[in-house]
């Protein structure tokens, strides 16, 4: 198939590139480059520098490239900023990426998976949580997620575009073969920012030790970068096959807390580095775990890498060789 991945420069988006390279898909590349970087991409992989709420580019990029389907990345993820910031965070994520949908229906492209998150649950009132569980986002970021998972059933009601949303729960680690990693500006992500603490042997800072969990500390749902993409492998050949719209979650149904991943880059790193605690950040939910089985049950989607010890010691050997990122 024809892809155009959006973002496809990001954390996630270029190691998605890889995986549909791999997997002998034609590849066409959007990214804005404030966060991303084209050296994660292959080097056959030639990326289009723009945006996707530009509609006279897109106009131009799907006149010029046949495109069967697009995989949307491209997004501001910072729970914190989106409170401080939050025209910012509803023009990037829903406004911009409406004028990607105005622009594929145009030019008769009608399969789209959309990257969502667990923040449109908000706190949750039943742990595991399942995708009808009621969605109460607590930050804006999560908020603008959830609003354009509506924009999406509006544009499938009306039969001209169909999607499947993934609702990633904390997506982690590094590339198996250690080539291609995480590495945001700012970083707000605890894996790499524990990393860069064991490094520098400098103060890592917990935001917020005082929640109702097991030792006080957040409780996240971590999945391996690599079986997030397999996951979107799944349902792109599912849209391919006229699978109708759907939203899934995409995590292990596991809850590791803060503190438990802080001890864990400490294991693997050997490094002792201190701790210091800082307030809550605004929005930070106190629990977010998957449950998982509407996505396992119908594709057959089981995690491979997710343990959080395996998480780690991928993100930890490709932190090692590339101390500053992508440079």
């Amino acid at each position: 198939m024809n892809i155009l991945v959006t973002g496809g420069a990001g954390y996630i988006g270029s190691h998605m590139v890889r995986m549909l390279v791999t997997g002998g898909h034609h590849v066409v590349v959007v990214d804005t480059l404030e966060h991303g970087h084209n050296q994660a991409l292959p080097k056959s992989i030639s990326l289009t520098e723009g945006s996707v709420g530009d509609r006279t580019f897109l106009d131009s990029l799907f006149t010029k490239q046949p495109i069967d389907a697009v995989i949307h990345f491209a997004g501001y993820i910072s729970v914190e900023e989106s409170m401080r910031d939050p025209k910012k965070y509803f023009h990037n994520n829903l406004i911009a990426p409406i004028a990607l949908l105005e622009s594929m229906e145009a030019h008769g492209v009608d399969k789209i998976i959309f990257s969502s998150t667990a923040a449109v649950y908000g706190n949750p009132q039943t742990v595991p949580i399942p995708e009808d569980h009621p969605k109460n986002p607590t930050s804006v970021y999560g908020l603008s997620k959830w609003c354009f998972e509506y924009y999406l059933s509006l544009f499938d009601r009306q039969k001209k575009i169909r999607s499947i949303s993934l609702r990633y729960f904390n997506a982690a680690g590094a590339s198996l073969d250690g080539n291609n990693g995480e590495a945001h500006d700012p970083e707000t992500h605890i894996i790499p920012l524990g990393l860069r603490a064991a490094m520098k042997n400098s103060d890592f800072f917990f935001f917020g030790t005082d929640y109702p969990t097991v030792d006080g500390s957040c409780i996240r749902d971590y999945i391996h970068i690599e079986d997030l993409c397999q996951a979107h492998m799944l349902v792109l050949d599912a849209l391919r096959n006229n699978h109708g719209s759907a939203i899934y979650n995409v995590g292990t149904g596991i809850g590791i807390t803060n503190k438990e991943v802080i001890a864990q880059i400490k294991k693997e790193t050997e490094v002792d580095f201190p701790v210091a605690v800082k307030p809550r950040r605004a929005g930070d939910p106190a629990e977010l775990i998957a449950d998982p089985t509407k996505l396992k049950k119908e594709f057959g989607w089981e995690p491979k890498y997710s343990d959080i010890a395996t998480i780690v010691a991928t993100a930890w050997k490709w932190h090692k060789t590339n101390p500053n990122g992508y440079t």
